[in-house]
C-alpha cells in the first residue's frame, strides 16, 4: 500500500522487505518508490518516494556506552547503516537503557531492529544502541 493508503499490490510476506529498499518492490509507480514501514500485524508493506523516507530522528534502545553516558546533549555524528556514513547529530540519553537521536539534516532508511553507532568528529565509536522506531 502507498503512504496515503492506496493498495497496489499484494506479496509473498513483509519479511522479503527492508525499510528503505527500493528494488525489488515487485510493481512499477513511473517514479521511485520506497519501503517507508512495515506493519507486521496487518502484513502491510508501505511504500512512498523518496522524501516519505526522511527521518527527523529515531529512539534506540539496548544502550551500550564506551563512555560516561552524557548527561547533556551531545553534538556528535551517529550511523545508522553499515554501507552509510555517519551523520551530525545531538544525542539525548533518556536512561541508562535508552536514547534518542535527533538529525541536523534528515535522514532516509531509519529502520527498526538496525544499530544506531554514535561517534565522536574522530570517528572514535562513543557507543550505540538498537533502533526501536523512527520520528517524523
Amino acid at each position: 500500500m502507498t503512504v496515503d493508503g492506496k493498495h497496489v499490490g499484494d506479496h509473498d510476506g513483509y519479511e522479503a522487505f527492508t525499510v528503505g529498499q527500493r528494488k525489488g518492490l515487485g510493481i512499477a509507480m513511473g517514479e521511485p518508490f520506497f519501503v517507508i514501514s512495515i506493519e507486521p500485524k496487518s502484513n502491510d508493506v508501505v511504500i512512498g518516494p523518496m522524501q516519505a523516507t526522511l527521518r527527523r530522528g529515531l529512539v534506540a534502545t539496548d544502550a551500550n556506552w564506551l563512555i560516561d553516558p552524557p548527561v547533556k546533549p551531545l553534538r556528535c555524528r551517529v550511523q545508522i547503516r553499515y554501507n552509510s556514513g555517519a551523520t551530525d547529530a545531538v544525542v539525548h540519553v533518556k536512561n541508562d537503557n535508552e536514547f534518542n537521536v535527533e538529525f541536523v539534516v534528515p535522514e532516509s532508511g531509519v529502520a527498526p531492529g538496525q544499530a544506531a553507532v554514535v561517534y565522536d568528529d574522530q570517528d572514535r565509536v562513543l557507543g550505540g544502541g538498537w533502533i526501536e522506531s523512527s520520528t517524523i
